[in-house]
């Protein structure tokens, strides 16, 4: 068995420059950020970013799950505090559009733009399977349209995350989707 060598100290300081960097850049601009500009920020070549992370699935993998696993987990805690099926699926969907809304590197996440960033997509899978949870507890008790699947959060989700990046998107599209999701609840006689 081969042991690695460590690396030199000028080695660990420029991927510690390419992660902070990269985290700022993404974070601003969304994942689809050129790497050349993720570089330069970090004062290294574009061959050193490649040389130390070999793509850019691979550097999203190394800064954006723990920022991600964070901002859902949050968003999970603060679903599941709520006392009744409709209002966990209510905050889920809104709190989901805020996310996309407000963090253009979690939107791509949740979008699923870059599938290779495997540790990332399966942070997304987490918060994926808790909206599913969330459909069909409501659909158990009651209180949603039979009518209104899985599928239906999730296309809502894509089209207010696609919504959400395009500077050219109708300015009703939220209003649009909270329409729709207050349509899919029964109503109490």
């Amino acid at each position: 068995m081969t042991e690695s060598k460590p690396l030199r100290r000028d080695a660990r300081d420029n991927i510690a420059k390419l992660r902070a960097a990269a985290l700022d850049i993404f974070l601003a601009k969304g994942l689809d950020a050129p790497l050349e500009e993720i570089a330069r920020a970090a004062s290294v070549s574009i061959g050193t970013l490649y040389n130390r992370f070999g793509s850019r699935e691979s550097l999203i993998d190394a800064v954006i799950p723990d920022v991600a696993g964070n901002r859902l987990q949050t968003l999970a805690a603060t679903v599941m505090a709520k006392d009744t099926p409709r209002r966990r699926l209510e905050a889920f969907v809104h709190g989901m559009i805020e996310l996309q809304r407000d963090d253009p590197a979690l939107n791509d996440a949740i979008l699923r733009r870059y599938p290779d960033a495997v540790a990332l997509l399966g942070i997304c899978d987490r918060s994926a399977a808790l909206g599913q949870d969330l459909v069909r507890e409501a659909h158990a008790d009651g209180s949603l349209s039979p009518d209104f699947t899985e599928h239906d959060l999730f296309c809502m989700l894509w089209l207010a995350g696609t919504a959400s990046r395009d500077p050219h998107a109708p300015t009703g599209w939220h209003r649009v989707i909270t329409r729709a999701l207050d349509a899919a609840w029964v109503a109490v006689a």
